[in-house]
């Protein structure tokens, strides 16, 4: 767990759609069916007692990385999100520490040109004050 002025990426990891399960195969369609054309992406952070609902300003970039290229895949990266560490911003208290968590799912829609390759992402989150920062990589993940 973070200190009381920290936070951190805890969790980045793809799934099919509609699932909490971490799956490298994302779009795998139903046995017998054809691939989805989407997946989701989960992100979970974590932030210390003080941070937590502090309203800091906070940027967090999002980047899928195509190996098979060796090449970010805009189209499947959610990008720049501007976040602040506040409840209204899906920050919400727990556990007996006082600390926060924030989870998120995104919807990310299959790049046909990327089917066959393995892909990953990478998340950083840096502060407006550059006093937390912190990255996370996903799985390796192949579409079909």
């Amino acid at each position: 767990m973070p200190q009381a002025n920290d936070a951190e990426l805890t969790e980045l990891y793809t799934s099919a759609p509609g699932l909490d399960v971490e799956d490298s195969e994302p779009n795998t369609g139903a046995p017998g069916g054809n691939p989805t054309a989407n997946f989701q992406l989960h992100l979970e952070a974590v932030a210390g007692n003080v941070i937590g609902n502090g309203g800091g300003n906070y940027r967090l970039e999002i980047t899928c990385i195509d190996e098979t290229l060796a090449a970010p895949n805009a189209s499947m990266s959610p990008g720049v999100l501007n976040q602040q560490f506040l409840s209204g911003d899906g920050w919400q208290a727990g556990g007996p520490a006082g600390n926060f968590l924030k989870e998120q799912v995104f919807n990310i829609n299959v790049d046909n040109n990327a089917r066959g390759h393995v892909l990953r992402y990478v998340a950083t989150m840096v502060s407006a004050g550059r006093d937390v920062v912190s990255f996370i990589e996903s799985n390796r993940f192949i579409l079909v």
